[in-house]
């Protein structure tokens, strides 16, 4: 069947169960098959079916049921697509040969874990949204603390589940947590960090890994980091999560030194927030991004990296942060030559969310998505698993006359892509040729958030990305002050310069 580009092909097995984590995996790696172009691998619930639709990745007489796993493929032919979803079915049902699949229920995931690791407790949840909830309420009512990377389970059901986790003193991380770090046990996106003094409550998970890793650049570490979801500091959930995890880093005898971090917080659940910590008992740093700095009653720093340099420096390890840094290597030559809108393209939302802050605050207009938003990701992994289409993005920049700066992410760690670095580098390589066969200069400006025990080789990942000419910062802040010191950007609300801008701006940020 033919829809789109290429030819797209589908295929239903009934009634078989796999996480999404492993189903991005798959669908990452049968993409990089020669001749194909898209994959979507999901559960058939009726929410998974529409993000396939509306990414014309699913054929009108598809029929299937909620635990049915689906595959969609779209390819260059007929024979590449059918290849594909052979290898696709191979990979799936590899480890169901002689058992037979079949649905694994909540309590026969359970038990069975339990039957094994009878002293586990905690339940790692990653399953469709759908299912998310009845798998959280079994794992609670079975006495074990909750990590849900599961996305789009319905604010009541997180409510309510997170009410139930409260009265049994039990962490439900998430749902949509990114990122924890449990007595040292990395869970979902986590950078490989030292042990340390500072614990991080987080409902941001980008956010957190950001600080913790400048935390690792400063010689300090981290005693627990426990995520709590993006929407727990919202009006509904009231940081129902956030009280309990102060709670338990405030006994932790290994904890001296607290951070919360966090998006823009409701501002009724800031407040309240805020009064808790003048009451913790122990040094406390709140990063509320986009919020003034201030130092009384409690310390509160605005981005992620004024955040980090506090709770270092409360830690006895002072983060030394240049508000006028300047980049290393030759890569930084052409970078005054800027001229055109600044294009953000990351796949960290909260590192998203600072550079729009720190940009805004200079007064410069710019254009900053979060690729790893559902809306980007339908019907594909994240981009820190999937960095291609991140990288497809970098490329097509460079024929965008507007443009003149292009600001990246790169995160490296536990649950990332293996080598990120190189299809980014390419992609750069690919813009920055575009842009002078046109007679201009393109500048990328970035950072890497990883620390030198990751997986990925820190300073290989940064020797790649520099050898490409992307313009690298210490931090994600400082290469958006970097990016607004060389833009020429079009200003919102006057004709300043960004280099005046950020002048007047620069203790805000």
């Amino acid at each position: 069947m033919s829809a789109g580009a290429g030819t797209l092909a589908a295929k239903i097995l009934p009634r078989l169960y796999r996480d999404s984590v492993a189903l991005m995996a798959l669908a990452s790696t049968i993409e990089k098959r020669d001749g194909v172009i898209r994959v979507g691998a999901m559960m058939a619930t009726p929410a998974n079916l529409e993000i396939l639709r509306r990414s014309a990745m699913l054929p009108a007489d598809v029929a299937a049921a909620p635990d049915d796993l689906v595959l969609a493929v779209r390819a260059r032919d007929d024979a590449v697509a059918a290849e594909a979803l052979e290898a696709a079915v191979a990979g799936l049902t590899a480890t169901d040969r002689g058992s037979g699949s079949r649905v694994e229920t909540a309590q026969q995931t359970l038990h069975e874990g339990l039957a094994v690791m009878g002293s586990a407790t905690l339940a790692a949840v990653s399953t469709p949204g759908t299912y998310a909830p009845i798998v959280v309420e079994e794992a609670l009512r079975t006495g074990l603390h909750v990590f849900c990377f599961s996305d789009n389970v319905a604010l009541e059901d997180e409510v309510r589940l997170k009410r139930m986790a409260a009265d049994r003193r039990l962490l439900l991380m998430g749902p949509d947590c990114g990122t924890a770090i449990l007595d040292g046990v990395p869970l979902g996106f986590a950078n490989a960090v030292r042990p340390g003094p500072v614990a991080i409550v987080a409902a941001s998970g980008t956010g957190a890994q950001e600080i913790s890793r400048l935390l690792d650049d400063a010689g300090s570490g981290v005693s627990q980091l426990i995520g709590v979801g993006g929407r727990d500091l919202s009006a509904a959930v009231g940081g129902l999560m956030t009280d309990l995890a102060l709670d338990m880093v405030a006994e932790d005898a290994a904890t001296q030194v607290v951070v919360v971090v966090s998006k823009p917080p409701d501002p009724e659940v800031a407040g309240r927030l805020l009064s808790r910590l003048e009451r913790l008992g122990k040094p406390v740093v709140a990063c509320l991004l986009g919020m003034d700095d201030a130092d009384s009653p409690v310390l509160v720093r605005g981005t992620l990296e004024g955040g980090a340099a506090a709770a270092a420096r409360l830690a006895g390890h002072p983060l030394t942060i240049d508000e006028t840094a300047t980049p290393d290597g030759a890569a930084a030559a052409g970078a005054g030559r800027a001229r055109g809108r600044i294009l953000g393209l990351y796949t960290g939302g909260t590192l998203a969310a600072e550079a729009r802050i720190i940009l805004d605050r200079a007064g410069l207009a710019a254009e900053i998505l979060d690729l790893g938003d559902d809306r980007y990701t339908a019907g594909r992994p994240h981009p820190m698993i999937d960095p291609a289409a991140r990288a497809d993005r970098v490329a097509a920049a460079g024929a965008r006359s507007d443009v003149g700066l292009v600001l990246v992410d790169l995160v490296l760690g536990h649950g990332a892509a293996a080598d990120p670095a190189t299809p980014l580098a390419e992609a750069v390589r690919a813009a920055r040729g575009a842009a002078a066969d046109d007679g201009r200069e393109l500048v990328v400006v970035g950072s890497v958030c990883g620390t030198a025990a990751d997986p990925q080789g820190l300073d290989e990942q940064r020797a790649t990305l520099r050898d490409a000419g992307v313009v690298l910062l210490p931090s994600n802040a400082a290469a958006a002050r970097y990016a607004a010191r060389v833009s020429a950007a079009v200003t919102t609300g006057s004709a300043t310069t960004g280099s005046a801008a950020i002048t007047a701006n620069q203790e805000r940020a």
